[in-house]
């Protein structure tokens, strides 16, 4: 090591004291100076006495020309290639500089002076002179020949954005732009997952460029989302025409909005989809389309979750998704920005439902609405179409498109009623000629539904309008169904959620041929598939669902909610077992076998891709099993998610989110649920920093699973306390109550538990200076751990063993703990908990002497928290805004 630390600082005289520091950074000899001496005099004898000088002051300097040493020869052919006068001969002293290398420097070597001060700084180096030598090359017509060597970089290393652009820029010039798509898939990956940032504008320009010369789109960043066009679309020619013009009255830049109001059943998002196919060339970057349920039954969907959903379809991870609304649309103006965008709003309740949603970029947004939206005119300029009922000559076309012209013609009397009957809305005629096909005569069509509508009440749409041969047709067309699609619209409409897909629907109705079912309900215009494996109704039509799902009885009703709430919770469960293998489900106890075969799972990543999908319909059939007599299922279901809560969504959800399982439990009487969620709501505010609101649910958690008496209930919760009591520095209790569940743990021979308390013991231990304690703890934590394998947990205890070694100035050792727990938290995809990390590695690597990495570090940390809206950001912001007026 000596010989190495003279190499580096050849032909210049070292002091001793630098040369310890190099030496012995944590504990050096007891006779610095005498060991010193004698390292130099055994070098002499190798080397040569007139290599190595002792000089004035106690110094010694190693002799030697520098073109002998690769480090010299290496820096100072960079500093001849940068003074080069043309690219050529530049490319020539680079390439000659990085044939210096071989491997890793000091590979071999264990010195925490040259982790943290040496190799840092050759790596850097080595990767800009790579980065500019390609840059020539590629500059130079050398793509194909390039292509292996940064294919090998990329894969070693896969967070360096520099690379991933060479490597799509030169497989793009050689002509292989599938392969140059897919390699912008995979770095948008893993930027995601691994960092929690999106790519680059450099990357996502070049990904763009790529697209205008090739048919391909990428589905998660590009989504195209409208609805197929209607083929048998006829009339509205006027309306189309008043839309073209609307859309030429736009302006040429800027964002124009199209409301298109009228009553239910008039046609408003047929004619939307048609307009917007006529127009979607024009926006050909991002289309999207989300149904606003303005007047479900349920409720409309908040614009809240509306940005959510928007944002997930934009390829945003649920854990960069803030919680606030101003920030979702903050966010989603963002994520569209520079993006020509077509986005479509369905069904809009009002304009405080549609505001929040609207892009800043060039965009069109097309909303259809019951409602006039005056507002959304008076304020946001946008243009209105009022669409009315059609004409009898545009009725009579819609009818003959659908059952030929030839039946229109032989028997025009009764086809003109039959339109009458319908009231001239196309969402009836379209019900009513799927029946008329099937029947032999229209004047048998016309009798029957006249029949039935004298039996009707009118339909209520919410607006004092009475559509009675609308319901009439309704009824009519669910007449028409096989006994067992029928069965099937009947459970659809007592499902709560926007949308089911098929294998939830196939737990809801109890038949193995949902899909035919699903099929036939959607032919006969009963039912959308607007994604494919994904069915909803429309409002109207959901509205009838629900009125006959009152002819099954109260058993038959019972059961579909009961076997659809089971699919959802033992499908949770398996998802779960995969995000956190090994956790306790003590709740779970006694619950019945799966009445219907729940979806398996093979990886983590799959299992909370799941969780992000079914988010929505899972929080809906929660709040709808508390709401009608199935509260266990409603807090269990709840139970299952805290581990995707943890990852993925904001706090003020989760917090709302235990709040209301909390109630479920209680209504239903479980004590033990009452505990657990209880214990779920503390850890969400403890995370928060409310650490005395958390120990108040704490603590009434632990009362509960006292009363019962539950002894892991009970160590899990006096745990917690203790942790909060740690961050709140109250280090005696603190310790009394983590000492405590460690015995509780040891009663029950819980190995994961106690890891988790040893880590808590080892903080209160580096509260009070005492890190060697600490570290001990925290080791026998990680040991402890590895039965349980849970990566999340010993990432924390890392994180711990990181600020213990720096309190001990062990910078090597923090600074090693710390990336492996940040390496530990991307595995996971736990960007918050990684964020964190990175606060404190980039302190300690200040702490260190390498300002500049640790600044970039906390950008990136910045980053994530801004986009998961925690306070912190702001906080942190502040700090690398003094941080660089010091270091200026």
């Amino acid at each position: 090591m000596l010989f190495t630390s003279l190499l580096l600082s050849a032909n210049k005289p070292v002091r001793v004291d630098r040369l310890a520091e190099q030496l012995w950074p944590e504990h050096g000899p007891a006779s610095i100076r005498g060991s010193l001496h004698t390292y130099v005099r055994r070098l002499r004898k190798l080397l040569g006495s007139e290599l190595i000088q002792t000089g004035a002051g106690g110094t010694y300097q190693l002799t030697i020309p520098d073109h002998a040493i690769d480090v010299h020869r290496f820096r100072d052919l960079l500093d001849q290639a940068r003074a080069a006068k043309t690219p050529t001969e530049e490319l020539v002293l680079l390439t000659a500089a990085l044939e210096l290398w071989r491997g890793t420097p000091f590979e071999d070597m264990y010195s925490t002076w040259l982790d943290r001060d040496v190799i840092p700084r050759l790596t850097e180096e080595w990767f800009a002179a790579t980065g500019r030598r390609i840059d020539l090359q590629l500059a130079a017509g050398a793509s194909e020949q390039l292509i292996p060597e940064l294919y090998e970089l990329t894969s070693q290393y896969p967070a360096r954005e520099s690379l991933w652009l060479q490597l799509i820029t030169a497989l793009h010039r050689a002509g292989r732009r599938a392969e140059a798509l897919t390699s912008y898939r995979q770095v948008r990956d893993i930027l995601r997952e691994e960092l929690g940032i999106e790519p680059s504008p450099q990357l996502d320009d070049l990904q763009r460029t790529i697209l205008l010369e090739t048919d391909e789109r990428p589905a998660t960043t590009s989504p195209r989302q409208l609805p197929h066009d209607i083929a048998r679309f006829t009339g509205r020619t006027d309306e189309l025409d008043s839309l073209d013009q609307l859309w030429v009255n736009r302006g040429n830049d800027g964002l124009a909005i199209i409301s298109i109001d009228g009553a239910p059943g008039v046609g408003k998002t047929t004619l939307a989809i048609r307009w917007a196919h006529r127009i979607v060339h024009m926006y050909p970057d991002v289309q999207l389309y989300l149904n606003l349920r303005g007047y479900a039954p349920d409720g409309p969907v908040t614009p809240a979750a509306a940005v959510e959903t928007l944002l997930r379809s934009l390829g945003v991870s649920n854990e960069v998704i803030p919680s606030g609304l101003d920030e979702r649309s903050a966010l989603l103006r963002s994520t569209l920005s520079g993006r020509r965008t077509l986005l479509f709003l369905d069904n809009a309740r009002d304009a405080e439902q549609v505001r929040p949603l609207l892009p800043s970029t060039t965009a069109l947004v097309i909303v259809t609405s019951r409602n006039q939206l005056r507002a959304l005119s008076i304020r946001d300029g946008a243009y209105r179409l009022t669409l009315h009922r059609l004409h009898c000559e545009q009725s009579l076309e819609l009818l003959a498109s659908a059952i030929g012209h030839h039946r229109i013609a032989k028997d025009i009397a009764y086809a003109g009623k039959l339109v009458e009957l319908c009231d001239h809305l196309p969402l009836a005629i379209a019900i009513v000629a799927e029946r008329a096909l099937r029947a032999g005569s229209l004047r048998e069509v016309v009798t029957a539904l006249e029949d039935e509508q004298a039996r009707l009440d009118n339909l209520d749409t919410r607006d004092n309008n009475p559509y009675t041969s609308l319901r009439a047709a309704l009824t009519w067309s669910y007449h028409a169904l096989s006994q067992q699609a029928a069965a099937m619209f009947r459970k659809l409409g007592m499902y709560p959620g926007n949308d089911i897909g098929l294998p939830a629907a196939i737990a809801l109705a109890g038949m193995p041929q949902a899909q035919t079912a699903l099929d036939q309900l959607v032919a006969a215009h009963l039912a959308e598939e607007r994604q494919p494996g994904r069915y909803e109704l429309h409002d109207l039509v959901r509205l009838y669902a629900a009125e006959t799902a009152e002819q099954d009885t109260p058993e038959e009703r019972h059961a579909a909610a009961n076997r659809v709430l089971d699919w959802y919770l033992h499908t949770a469960i398996n998802a779960d077992r995969f995000v956190d293998p090994g956790r306790h489900r003590e709740f779970l106890k006694g619950i019945p076998a799966p009445t219907v075969a729940p979806k398996d799972f093979t990886s983590a990543r799959e299992a909370r891709a799941w969780f992000g999908q079914e988010y929505d319909s899972l929080r809906s059939v929660t709040a709808w099993a508390a709401a009608h007599g199935f509260p266990g299922y409603a807090w269990r279901i709840a139970m299952t998610m805290t581990t995707f809560f943890d990852y993925a969504i904001p706090w003020h959800d989760g917090v709302e989110f235990y709040q209301a399982a909390y109630k479920a439990a209680k209504t239903a009487g479980e004590t033990v649920g009452e505990g657990y969620t209880l214990n779920s709501l503390g850890c969400v505010l403890l995370d928060m920093g409310e650490q005395r609101a958390a120990i108040a649910r704490f603590r009434a958690s632990r009362s509960k699973f006292e009363s019962l008496p539950d002894l892991r209930g009970t160590a899990m919760t006096t745990g917690n306390i203790g942790l909060a009591h740690v961050e709140l520095d109250e280090t005696d209790e603190a310790m009394r109550y983590t000492r405590e569940a460690m015995e509780l743990f040891e009663q029950l021979g819980d190995n994961r538990g106690i890891s988790r308390n040893l880590d808590n013991l080892g903080i209160a231990y580096a509260n009070k200076g005492e890190y060697w304690n600490a570290v001990e703890c925290y080791q026998k934590a990680v040991v402890l751990n590895y039965d349980s394998g849970n990566a999340d947990h010993e990432a924390w205890v890392l994180t711990h063993m990181g600020a213990a070694y720096t309190g001990l100035r062990e910078y090597s050792l923090a600074i090693r703990a710390y990336r492996n727990a940040v390496g530990l938290f991307r595995s996971t995809g736990n960007t918050r908990h990684m964020a964190r990390v990175l606060i404190d590695l980039g302190s300690t690597l200040d702490q260190a002497g390498h300002p500049g990495i640790a600044r970039g570090i906390w950008e990136a940390a910045v980053a994530v928290m801004t986009d998961l809206a925690d306070p912190r950001a702001d906080e942190l912001t502040e700090k690398l805004e003094h941080f660089s007026r010091i270091k200026l």
